[in-house]
């Protein structure tokens, strides 16, 4: 198969869509997993995937099927099917993907300058994601129904990096538990790549609780985790930690407690009363030194996993499996992940670059918070310094993924239409 349109040639400057996609093509140039093919190079076979992620088509054929009317060069619907099948590719595009991870920057360093006691770790918020059943999944013989296909996913809370952890099982297991696909991973996986002496610290769901395996990760892999405490635990308190009071990230912490659980582990506990939702939350954590406000903050961020799922979902239109290989369901979660963060670079090269960015939506933000700034100081309460510290976008507007599809893949050879972009994020 000749290459894709949008594929680069060493000599011509680069596009817009070339350089989109320039991280990948680097990355795959680098891996250890790449081959030559000649019908369908790997090159322009990780560049489809990206495409058929951004595109929202209801299934693989109508994509393959569009590509063709628009006058691409597009494999056969068997062909590409079978590709996705491949173990081989399998470990390029989990090569690529994990790079292109590791690749992008801080938007806003500043952001977390108030922060020094993070500055020794890696700090991601992970959870699961299901998406429907591919169409030729089988039927479980026991209830002829198809069950969703499970997804764990770890979302970098510096840089919004979208990475794959693991296929939930779907042999033994008709939804698998967080914590028994976690335990599976290994330390390895949940490190992802963090230099040695670096700590690793995820905000997990209560589904993400094992004190035992909290401790052993703890102490042989400097992996952290905080979660919420489950309305049923009996937690024993066996003493107390001395905290700031007067330092204001610490502003709503009720109380910084040593907890023993039944499995015989002590953890920490923090108590804390979140001044916008006016409820009281119970965190627990193996990390032992960071301020209690902190942790807190922390748990909020996990919450930007969520709209990534949702940015999936409802934005890109990806709520199905696409095959029913296993390896081609590990695959598009990878391609997920690819075309996520290629997006996040994407928008802040844009913002960097180019001075565009989401004007309205940051505007909508400002008077958001302006508002809850009134309301709590009617009832004599402070807004958390840690929210306004840390305002920022965390997801991708329908605006801008709309405009970016018709950039990368409607005019892929010519400069992007900055000033249509501008006028899309000025206006609500």
């Amino acid at each position: 198969m000749p290459s894709l349109p949008f594929s680069s040639s060493p000599t011509s400057p680069l596009s817009f869509t070339q350089d989109f996609f320039a991280p990948v093509l680097l990355a795959c140039s680098r891996s250890s997993h790449r081959r030559a093919c000649p019908e369908l190079p790997d090159e322009s076979w990780l560049q489809l995937g990206v495409r058929r992620a951004l595109e929202d088509r209801p299934s693989g054929r109508a994509f393959l099927q569009h590509l063709s009317v628009s006058g691409c060069d597009a494999p056969d619907t068997g062909h590409f099917f079978e590709t996705l099948k491949s173990s081989r590719r399998l470990r390029l595009i989990g090569q690529v993907s994990h790079s292109l991870a590791r690749q992008l920057p801080v938007p806003d360093p500043a952001l977390w300058v108030g922060l020094p006691e993070l500055e020794g770790f890696e700090l991601y918020a992970g959870d699961g994601h299901f998406h429907a059943a591919a169409a030729h999944d089988r039927r479980d013989p026991s209830d002829g129904v198809k069950y969703a296909v499970g997804h764990f996913f770890a979302l970098n809370l510096r840089t919004h990096a979208l990475s794959h952890l693991a296929v939930a099982d779907q042999i033994e297991r008709k939804k698998e538990h967080d914590m028994r696909a976690l335990k599976a991973m290994g330390l390895e996986t949940l490190r992802q790549g963090a230099r040695a002496g670096r700590k690793v610290l995820y905000v997990w769901d209560r589904a993400g609780i094992d004190f035992r395996q909290w401790h052993q990760w703890k102490h042989t892999g400097g992996v952290y985790f905080i979660s919420r405490e489950k309305d049923n635990m009996k937690l024993e308190v066996m003493g107390h930690n001395a905290w700031d009071r007067a330092d204001p990230r610490n502003h709503g912490v009720l109380a910084d407690e040593l907890v023993s659980t039944s499995q015989g582990v002590s953890v920490r506990r923090v108590r804390y009363r979140c001044a916008l939702r006016e409820e009281e939350f119970s965190f627990l954590t193996s990390e032992c030194t960071l301020p209690p406000g902190i942790i807190a903050h922390l748990y909020r961020l996990r919450w930007e996993i969520e709209k990534a799922f949702d940015e999936l979902k409802n934005k890109l239109g990806e709520t199905k499996a696409w095959a029913s290989s296993p390896e081609a369901k590990a695959a598009q979660a990878h391609f997920l992940c690819m075309a996520h963060n290629l997006m996040v670079r994407c928008e802040s090269h844009l913002e960097r670059e180019h001075g565009v960015r989401n004007e309205a939506e940051l505007a909508r933000r400002a008077r958001r918070l302006e508002k809850e700034e009134e309301r709590l100081a009617k009832q004599q309460v402070t807004l958390p310094v840690l929210v306004r510290a840390l305002q920022r976008l965390t997801v991708r507007s329908v605006k801008f993924i709309r405009w970016l599809r018709v950039q990368l893949f409607a005019r892929p050879h010519h400069e992007p239409d900055l000033a249509t972009l501008r006028h899309l994020f000025a206006t609500l």
